[in-house]
C-alpha cells in the first residue's frame, strides 16, 4: 500500500526588492494581487493617464474614422504629435500616436471628436473610472500633465491597465516597437518609436505604458505573459521602472502558478427559465475563471454559482448569474454568468387568430343556413305571389262575365 502524501509546509517567500513609492503586481485573468507596496496612496501618474484615454478611444472610435485637429489640441505643452490646426490623422494611426509617441495633442484631438470638449472627455474617463472600481482615481485631463486633481493608486492603474489590456487594438499597440502613420499634412514627423524600455529588454513583455513629470516620477504600467500566462505590474515614482518592473514580474512567474476553472464555452451550469420553449438553458463564464496559487501548493478551491431565474424570452450571452471562486474561506475570483442559448417564448396566438379556423368555419355554415332560409322563403314567396296573380285574373274573368250578362 502506498505511503500517504504529507504536503510540507512552504518556505516564506522572499519579496522582491521595489524602492518605487507605489507598486502592484496583479494577474491579468482574475485581477488576484501578487504582490503590492503602498498599493492605496494616492499619487500622480503621468503619462499611464493615456491608458485610460486609449480605452475610451477604442472604446468609441473606429480605426477609419479621420480625426481632425482643432487649434486648441495643437497648442497643448508636452510630449507631442506636433500636429497642426486642421491636419486628419486616422483612427489606427491617431492610437498609435496616443500610446506610443504618448502624444498629448493627440489625446486632446481625440478627446474632443469623442466628447465634443476635452472637459467632457474627462468627466467621462472618471465615470469609466468609477465602474471599473478605481474609486481612487481623479482624471483631470486626458494626457497626465501635472494637475494636484489628478491622480491614482497602483491599484486602481492595475485595474485600469487589466481592463484596457482585454481589447485587442491596444494589446496590439502597446507591444509595437515600432510604426509609421500617414499625416494629411504631408510632414516628415511619422515614424512611431514607442517610449517604453521595457520592451525587447525582458522575455515576454508585451506593454503597456510609461510616463514621466517631475512631481509624479518614473511610472509605468508593465505587462508580460511567459506560456499564455500574463502579469500586469505598475510601479509609481520608481527609481528604475524597467530593473523594478522586471523583479515584479520574475518574482511572479518564479513562485506562482494559474489554474483555469472554468473557459469561455464550457457549461457550468443550466438556468431556469419560465414561459419558455426550454424549461432550462446552459450557462458558460463570459471571461476565463482563474486562480493563481503559489507553486507546491494544493490548488482546492469551492467555486460557488449563483443564478436568477429567466423569463423568456431570452437571447444567448444574457447575464443570468456569477460564478465566485473561494479559498479558506476568502473569494479569490469572480465571472459573470451568461447564456449559451436562445429560448424563445411559444408563438402567442391572438383570441382571433386562435379561433381562426373556427370562425371562418362557423362564418361559412352561416353563410350557408342563410342562403337555405333565403332560398327556402324566396320559393315560398314566389310561389305565394304566383298564387295572387291566378286569383287576380280570374276574379278579372268573372268580372267581365258579369258585364257581358249585364
Amino acid at each position: 500500500m502506498p505511503a500517504p502524501t504529507v504536503s510540507r509546509p512552504l518556505k516564506p517567500l522572499k519579496p522582491p526588492m521595489i524602492h518605487a513609492a507605489s507598486a502592484i503586481l496583479i494577474d491579468a485573468v482574475s485581477g488576484q494581487v501578487l504582490y503590492e507596496k503602498n498599493a492605496d496612496v494616492e499619487r500622480p501618474m503621468a503619462s499611464t493617464t493615456k491608458i485610460m484615454t486609449a480605452l475610451l478611444f477604442c472604446e468609441n472610435v473606429p480605426e477609419d474614422a479621420n480625426i481632425t485637429a482643432s487649434h486648441n489640441a495643437c497648442y497643448t505643452g508636452g510630449s507631442s504629435l506636433h500636429l497642426h490646426s486642421g491636419e486628419r490623422v486616422c483612427g489606427r494611426d491617431m492610437l498609435h500616436a496616443i500610446l506610443m509617441r504618448s502624444a498629448n495633442d493627440a489625446c486632446v484631438a481625440a478627446a474632443e471628436y469623442i466628447a465634443g470638449s476635452e472637459a467632457a472627455f474627462v468627466a467621462r474617463m472618471n465615470e469609466r473610472a468609477q465602474e471599473l472600481g478605481a474609486l481612487h482615481t481623479h482624471f483631470a485631463n486626458s494626457h497626465g500633465l501635472n494637475d494636484p486633481d489628478h491622480y491614482t493608486t497602483a491599484r486602481d492603474l492595475a485595474t485600469i491597465a487589466r481592463a484596457a489590456m482585454q481589447n485587442p487594438r491596444i494589446r496590439e499597440v502597446v507591444r509595437t516597437r515600432y510604426y509609421r502613420i500617414v499625416r494629411s499634412t504631408g510632414s516628415r514627423d511619422t515614424l512611431m518609436r514607442n517610449h517604453s524600455h521595457f520592451l525587447g529588454k525582458y522575455p515576454g513583455a508585451d506593454g503597456i505604458k510609461t510616463g514621466w513629470t517631475i512631481p509624479a516620477g518614473h511610472c509605468y504600467a508593465g505587462s508580460a505573459t511567459r506560456n499564455g500566462w500574463q502579469l500586469i505590474s505598475v510601479v509609481l515614482k520608481s527609481p528604475d521602472y524597467v530593473h523594478e518592473t522586471a523583479s515584479l514580474m520574475n518574482y511572479g512567474f518564479a513562485n506562482f502558478e494559474p489554474h483555469i476553472v472554468a473557459k469561455t464555452g464550457d457549461v457550468v451550469g443550466h438556468c431556469e427559465v419560465t414561459g419558455g420553449v426550454l424549461p432550462t438553458v446552459p450557462v458558460t463564464v463570459k471571461s476565463p475563471v482563474q486562480f493563481v496559487i503559489r507553486k507546491g501548493q494544493s490548488p482546492e478551491v469551492a467555486p460557488r454559482i449563483a443564478l436568477a431565474p429567466a423569463r423568456a424570452p431570452i437571447e444567448a450571452g444574457v447575464p443570468v448569474g456569477t460564478m465566485e471562486l473561494y479559498r479558506a474561506g476568502k473569494q479569490i475570483a469572480s465571472a459573470p454568468l451568461v447564456t449559451m442559448t436562445a429560448d424563445p417564448a411559444p408563438p402567442t396566438i391572438t383570441g382571433s387568430r386562435k379561433a381562426g379556423p373556427w370562425k371562418s368555419a362557423a362564418l361559412a355554415t352561416t353563410i350557408f343556413t342563410v342562403g337555405l332560409v333565403s332560398l327556402r322563403y324566396g320559393t315560398r314567396v314566389a310561389a305565394l305571389t304566383k298564387s295572387a296573380r291566378r286569383r287576380r285574373r280570374r276574379l278579372a274573368q268573372s268580372l267581365r262575365g258579369d258585364d257581358r250578362l249585364g
